[in-house]
């Protein structure tokens, strides 16, 4: 059972309500470990960050199945693990958010430092994330065991 972590958020929790199980396999599955350097107060990012997951939640590609950021107050560094359930959808996320207003208010208040990939990531997709630079330290492409509930 899925515990609401947004139970303010009606759009969200509609969206919830229409979910049907996924049912792809954990060898599709791309997940990002990034880490971020912030270039704003943590007050900032966390407003900046929030705002973007909220929208995420409620209107984000539903093949990205957890998004979630890390970071203490007062702290200048940041993590984020995103999971979709295949490339394909990853490609679907960049294009969609790259858009929103929030993806640039989110990216003024960080610096990327790291990504590591676990799974197999599309050509468009590398280069998307080569933008920020040369901050793909480390890929995991072969899917060696593990599941999906």
């Amino acid at each position: 059972m899925k515990r609401d972590t947004n139970a303010s958020n009606p759009v969200a929790a509609e969206a919830r309500a229409k979910e049907t199980p996924m049912e792809k396999p954990a060898t599709e599955y791309v997940t990002l470990v990034e880490v971020f350097e912030l270039t704003v107060p943590y007050e900032e990012f966390e407003e900046a960050v929030r705002a973007v997951t909220e929208r995420l939640e409620a209107e984000g590609v539903r093949e990205l199945v957890s998004v979630n950021f890390y970071a203490e107050p007062g702290s200048t560094g940041a993590g984020a693990i995103l999971t979709f359930s295949d490339s394909e959808a990853m490609l679907e996320h960049m294009e969609m958010v790259s858009s929103w207003e929030e993806y640039p208010r989110f990216f003024a208040t960080v610096k990327p430092l790291d990504v590591r990939v676990y799974g197999r990531l599309h050509a468009e997709a590398e280069a998307w994330i080569s933008q920020f630079g040369d901050i793909v330290s480390r890929k995991f492409e072969h899917h060696t065991a593990g599941f999906v509930r």
